[in-house]
């Protein structure tokens, strides 16, 4: 059950987050197997004019996009078996130098591959997809967690290589089933007014809206395993609902039990992150609250979107906002996560 008076506690906290400058707005929703409540405050937009909020906002979800649609779908080409977690990636994308690397490194960040993509602002995409295929390790495979852009990036490739484009994929198993009516990549320009606008970038025209924010995944084509996935509050709650019912919206199978289980796994034991596939587990490096289980899944995006979904308290918590508008030097978000988490707990009873 969840306590609106709490919830209200909630929303006014949100609203003191905006007056702070944390984000211009915001759309915030606990969702639980049988219920949800959801709360809109501030501004889509500040920059240029400004627009006020609202519940049908489209987000970047910068790299939640990483979990959100990646991680399923590589789920989905498991349970098909189209691959397994130990399948070697160069079985599936020849032209990769790294001949020992698995999908389960990629997924959980331990492949040793460095952050980033070293100066792919000055490359075309067909260059910047060479050098994903050339680039050397830092560290060996398994020995510690690294969390890198190019794990997702070549994750995208292993399903467009094994299951057609990463939009209708994702799109024929996940985005209908869970009548996500208004996620994808790329969004119409129709949705543009609807788009909460990013940060302004003057070589790439300015305001960024409708467009995603993201320099690698905008270098191809909006459309990657790492960043460029769009939604609303209302569609990815649908996604959590599912996530805590075991696969299960509305009566349609999405994910295995067994999917999900792998989920509250964690691969990394012994080494200096706490992660399951994808997603982050309970860490206290993370701004992930005090008053979680440890049986949590967690992620973030550069733009400012969290996930946490609470296997043991069956809750989920879903902040979606722009903190990179108009510039990423906004970094107030970190330090207020784990205080809104905190409230939000005492809404569950």
């Amino acid at each position: 059950m969840i306590n609106l008076t709490q919830f209200n506690e909630v929303k006014s906290f949100l609203n003191d987050a905006v007056e702070e400058g944390v984000f211009p707005g915001c759309n915030f929703g606990i969702i639980t197997p049988d219920e949800k409540q959801f709360c809109s405050v501030g501004f889509r937009q500040t920059a240029l004019n400004k627009v006020e909020n609202s519940l049908d906002t489209i987000y970047d979800m910068a790299s939640c996009t990483k979990v959100v649609v990646t991680t399923s779908c590589i789920l989905k080409l498991m349970e098909s078996g189209k691959l397994t977690l130990d399948t070697k990636v160069c079985e599936i994308i020849p032209e990769l130098c790294q001949k020992e690397l698995t999908v389960r490194s990629l997924l959980n960040h331990t492949s040793g591959y460095p952050s980033d993509v070293v100066g792919y602002k000055s490359m075309t995409k067909e260059e910047m997809i060479e050098t994903i295929y050339k680039t050397e390790l830092e560290t060996p495979m398994g020995q510690r967690v690294h969390y890198s852009d190019i794990n997702f990036i070549l994750l995208g490739f292993i399903i467009q290589r094994l299951g057609g484009s990463i939009e209708e994929f994702a799109q024929k198993n996940l985005f209908d089933p869970l009548e996500m009516t208004h996620s994808g990549f790329n969004p119409d320009a129709s949705l543009k007014p609807l788009c909460a606008p990013t940060e302004i970038i003057e070589n790439r025209g300015g305001l960024i809206q409708g467009v995603v924010h993201d320099g690698k995944g905008f270098k191809l084509g909006g459309v990657s395993g790492h960043a460029g996935f769009f939604t609303t509050l209302e569609d990815l709650s649908h996604f959590v609902e599912m996530i805590l019912n075991d696969g299960v919206y509305h009566g349609k199978r999405v994910l295995s039990k067994h999917s999900i289980s792998l989920l509250k796994k964690r691969t990394t034991i012994g080494l200096n992150e706490n992660r399951s596939l994808g997603w982050v587990g309970s860490d206290i490096n993370y701004s992930q609250g005090d008053m979680h289980s440890d049986s949590i899944i967690y992620h973030t995006g550069f733009s400012g979107p969290t996930i946490l979904i609470d296997f043991e308290n069956k809750v989920g918590f879903v902040l979606l906002c722009n903190r990179v508008h108009p510039t990423r030097d906004n970094k107030k978000i970190l330090t207020k996560r784990s205080y809104l988490f905190n409230i939000a707990y005492t809404c569950v009873e």
